[in-house]
């Protein structure tokens, strides 16, 4: 029998409630999606038709010399960025962008993708004023895309003391991860090398931001609010930029490196690395090609080879064995030696240079006589000099506040053993003393411990930052000697040494770092290498009787020391005398 309609009319009014209540259920939880769940997106979204939210990027801090000299400073300049979610036709806009910046367009998709959809992205910095106002004409098409105004690193005496300043380098991935929490974006540099990196905390400034309302082109019509950023704050240096430069042009176009330090602080005058490279090549970010080239370069301009490179010590090693020698008693002014130009040793025969003849102990130190040196390392044994040079800060990381340290290599029968399964034999012994075979030392840790020797036993942390001063020039934190050690020497062990370091130059292998009227102790090197020619070393401090200056010199494989190394120390002092003299020799002559 047919149903009738009014059987019909309450089955009817249940399917319709059912889909009612689901349809408005299902309207109900995309409403809540859109407000809870996705709320703060569509809100940024509405908000960013209208307003953009643009970062003023704060300054870095300056750079300057101890006497204040500007060393690194910043620039103006414009850069192209965009907010990937306010593009109207995003494959358009990046074809005309990639034309414009001479990008490539997948490189241009790469940064877009890789961003939040709310975050201002840089595309390409410092560009010309005919991108500026390309960009500025088409600004219709190209809604999204804004240019924004930003400091450029800037150093002012280019390649000068690169190695100390170092450069700045897009933050990578790995860094971003890390160091986002404090306030770091993708796209943004930061130091990569030299005092850039180790005091990036410190140099980098804290950004502004200013809120504009846009038409709906994208075009400005009001600033809403603006807050200003903070600048870096300012290094004060421990180097004076006059003496750095002496040191570079004394240095020439030989690779190698020049330290210099006053004895009493461990304040370092001038650090010089050559080759070397300008560092505002970095400023806004070096192509891959040019990154390439400068890394791959056989000559290694990168490398600081004052600090992070360790070489054969040569002969001024032998101011380590000078000084155990005469603290255990095995040598003193007086000790009288034999020296017929060659040591013969288990069936060996190790040769000197020249048979000296008979010689006391400081002609032996004056002439570098290696007889003595062997003779003398044979009475006090490996392990004694292995610990006299360490504690006088070979082959330790010495501190310095820069990045890239090497710690180099203290040799001992222990040492071998461990490091080539291998027996310690009377021979090594005999290069131990002289600072050859498995010895490798950094400059700057040789300058140490002849800052050491001038000293009298303080052993101290090398340091180029005198203070961190803030925007508005108050000191936020100064800095001075650190002691790492102090060596318990009886003091006519010192004075010896120094009397035999002095004769060095006075009439010995190191009479071209002499200077008239300036009294000048040093030691030099000739350390042989697998590599090719020797290194070339001196190592010395002035005024002898008062020392306030340690200059050490390295110049790769350039044969003997006192031909290749001590002439450019003689510069060095010599422009150290014409800038300091006047107080700091009425005290060397009282």
């Amino acid at each position: 029998m047919p149903q009738r309609d009014e059987d019909r009319t309450p089955l009817r009014r249940r399917v319709l409630a059912a889909l009612l209540t689901v349809g408005f259920g299902v309207l109900a939880l995309r409403l809540w999606q859109l407000q809870i769940l996705q709320g703060e997106y569509y809100e940024q979204l509405a908000q960013s038709n209208r307003l953009r939210l643009n970062r003023l990027p704060a300054p870095r801090g300056l750079i300057l010399d101890r006497r204040g000299a500007v060393l690194v400073t910043n620039r103006p300049s414009f850069s192209v960025s965009v907010l990937s979610m306010a593009l109207r036709d995003p494959p358009r806009t990046v074809r005309v962008l990639s034309q414009l910046l001479d990008l490539p367009e997948e490189e241009i998709w790469k940064k877009i993708r890789g961003a939040p959809p709310f975050e201002l992205i840089r595309l390409q910095r410092d560009v010309g004023m005919g991108v500026v106002s390309a960009v500025e004409e088409r600004r219709s098409d190209l809604r999204g895309v804004t240019i924004v105004a930003e400091p450029v690193r800037l150093y002012p005496d280019r390649t000068l003391m690169s190695h100390v300043l170092g450069y700045l380098g897009e933050i990578s991935a790995e860094e971003l991860s890390v160091l986002r929490p404090r306030g770091y974006r993708l796209g943004d540099l930061i130091g990569k090398a030299g005092l850039e990196r180790s005091y990036d905390a410190a140099l980098r400034g804290e950004d502004g931001e200013q809120v504009v309302e846009v038409d709906a082109a994208g075009r400005p019509l009001r600033v809403l609010r603006q807050q200003e950023g903070r600048p870096g704050n300012t290094l004060v240096l421990t180097i004076d930029r006059r003496l750095q430069e002496v040191a570079e042009q004394a240095l020439g176009s030989q690779p190698g490196a020049v330290v210099a330090l006053d004895p009493r602080t461990g304040e370092v005058l001038a650090l010089a690395s050559w080759p070397t490279y300008d560092p505002n090549r970095f400023a806004v970010g070096i192509s891959a090609p040019a990154w390439v080239r400068l890394a791959s370069d056989p000559r290694h301009p990168l490398l600081n080879r004052a600090v992070a490179a360790a070489y054969e010590p040569g002969s001024v090693y032998k101011i380590a064995t000078s000084l155990v020698a005469l603290e255990a008693g095995a040598a003193s002014r007086h000790s009288a030696f034999f020296c017929p130009g060659q040591l013969s040793l288990g069936g060996r025969i190790f040769r000197d240079l020249r048979a000296h003849g008979h010689i006391t102990f400081l002609d032996g130190v004056a002439q570098s006589c290696n007889v003595m040196f062997w003779q003398l390392g044979l009475r006090v044994g490996p392990d004694r000099i292995s610990r006299m040079a360490r504690m006088l800060g070979l082959g330790e990381r010495t501190g310095i506040d820069l990045p890239g340290e090497a710690e180099g290599i203290v040799p001992s029968p222990t040492y071998k053993e461990r490091t080539y399964k291998e027996p310690w034999y009377p021979g090594d012994t005999l290069n131990l003393a002289i600072g050859q075979g498995y010895a490798l030392a950094t400059p700057i840790q040789v300058a140490r411990m002849v800052a050491a020797v001038a000293n009298g036993g303080r052993v101290l942390r090398p340091y180029l930052v005198r203070a961190i001063l803030d925007p508005e020039g108050h000191v936020l934190a100064r800095f001075g000697p650190q002691v790492v050690r102090r060596l318990e020497i009886p003091q006519e062990a010192w004075a010896t040494l120094r009397e035999g370091l002095a004769a060095v130059v006075a009439r010995g292998t190191g009479q071209a770092a002499a200077v008239p009227g300036l009294p000048v102790a040093g030691k030099t090197g000739s350390a042989e290498t697998p590599r090719g020619r020797p290194h070339a070393w001196f190592a010395g401090y002035a005024p002898a009787p008062d020392p306030r200056i340690v200059v050490v010199v390295l110049i790769e494989h350039g044969g003997r020391g006192g031909l290749a190394a001590a002439p450019v120390a003689r510069q060095v002092f010599e422009a150290w005398k014409r800038l300091y003299a006047p107080d700091q020799l009425a005290i060397a002559h009282p």
